[in-house]
């Protein structure tokens, strides 16, 4: 889920390059409000895997929530502002962080990018 087309055009051209003609299957992308998309969505419908990289302010409460309640086994958070991280985190006690990675994108910054793979309790 992206809110810009160019982006979801981007991606579904990788996954053509990556997977030739099972990229439809393998993942699928949308253009789109991902927090309206989702929680319009039967949550237990999800996917196996919901990856999301929200702006610093986070996903927020309500894709916290449809996240915590959803049959998805696992989210990875890639997260530019650890302290949105944690309270995103915190909104979904039904996930557990089993993996973490920090990565140093603006050497000589105090900017770094997290990525969490949490799985479903």
């Amino acid at each position: 889920m992206e809110v810009s087309p160019v982006a979801i055009a981007s991606a579904q051209r990788s996954a053509r390059d990556l997977w030739a003609d099972e990229a439809e299957a393998r993942a699928r992308f949308i253009a789109g409000d991902a927090v309206a998309w989702a929680v319009e969505q039967d949550a237990a419908s999800a996917p196996d895997v919901v990856v999301v990289n929200p702006p610093r302010r986070g996903i927020g409460p309500d894709l916290a929530g449809w996240l915590n309640e959803c049959a998805a086994p696992r989210v990875i958070y890639s997260s530019c502002n650890p302290v949105t991280l944690a309270k995103d985190l915190a909104a979904m006690p039904a996930l557990r962080v089993v993996e973490g990675r920090l990565f140093d994108m603006f050497p000589h910054t105090d900017h770094a990018e997290v990525a969490v793979l949490c799985e479903r309790v």
